[in-house]
């Protein structure tokens, strides 16, 4: 399938403002990550989760807010264009652990991820083939303490990714209690399912829920893994879902109705 050519309108009131940035950088390193899944045929969406190796994790650098900025540019010769991508950021202070950063971090390759303050988007920037590296500026004055960051394509790659899985932290979002029929959700992430104390608890809905927000379902294995087979739950192709061990399956919100949801698979493993 190939992209096709569609009018594009103007995209509703003041949708050009800067900011609206979370001051939190998440940044992968493309050696943590063992599954990259794909773009869809138009090339900039993502619905699949980004899979780390075991016991890896994405970690997240505080950025001071008005001062994040991401961009890609093309360039190069005819039939020879690409895109490189750039993230910026400033981090105050010059703690013990940002110097760490700095010295430990250089020369990886990495992915960064910035989501918005007011919706559930957030951007890829980088690929595994098309990494970004760090750069910085140390400055400690009368006037300032602070680190300047800046990260930037290695060679050409895609534009920015619309990625729609969800994050691997190093701590979940909540743990959903032995036989709970409903996940609480306390926005996006991942929940971990806890095995049934008798019986296998079939999960039916959510609650709390906000639309357009991701989550991801994080087995338990067990004696009694809950099960996930409808109800409020849209699953591809009706395929029924066990939360056995390292199982993990991934939900966006859809608000149908005034006060209902149902939330739609985008994938599982």
């Amino acid at each position: 399938m190939t992209y096709v050519k569609v009018d594009i309108a103007k995209p509703g009131d003041n949708k050009g403002v800067g900011g609206d940035k979370k001051d939190k950088i998440v940044l992968i390193d493309v050696d943590d990550v063992a599954t990259m899944p794909s773009r869809d045929a138009n090339g900039i969406v993502i619905t699949g989760n980004i899979v780390m190796n075991s016991g890896a994790y994405m970690v997240k650098l505080y950025g001071t807010q008005n001062t994040i900025k991401a961009g890609a540019d093309s360039e190069g010769d005819p039939d020879a264009k690409g895109i490189t991508q750039t993230v910026e950021f400033e981090h105050p202070g010059d703690s013990q652990e940002i110097r760490e950063f700095r010295a430990n971090w250089m020369n990886k390759n990495v992915m960064i991820v910035i989501e918005r303050c007011s919706t559930s988007k957030k951007n890829l920037y980088g690929t595994p083939c098309a990494p970004l590296q760090m750069v910085f500026k140390s400055e400690d004055d009368k006037d300032k303490n602070k680190t300047t960051f800046t990260f930037k394509s290695t060679q050409k790659g895609p534009d920015v990714a619309d990625y729609q899985g969800t994050l691997t932290l190093t701590a979940v979002v909540a743990t959903v209690a032995a036989n709970a029929t409903s996940v609480t959700l306390a926005g996006g992430g991942r929940y971990q399912l806890t095995t049934g104390s008798a019986a296998i608890a079939t999960i039916t809905t959510c609650s709390n829920a906000v639309d357009g927000e991701v989550f991801t379902l994080i087995g338990s294995g067990g004696t009694y893994p809950s099960a996930i087979s409808g109800t409020d739950f849209l699953l591809a192709e009706g395929t029924a879902w066990s939360a056995i061990a390292g199982a993990e399956i991934t939900f966006k919100t859809f608000k149908n109705g005034a006060s209902t949801y149902k939330f739609i698979e985008l994938s599982r493993k």
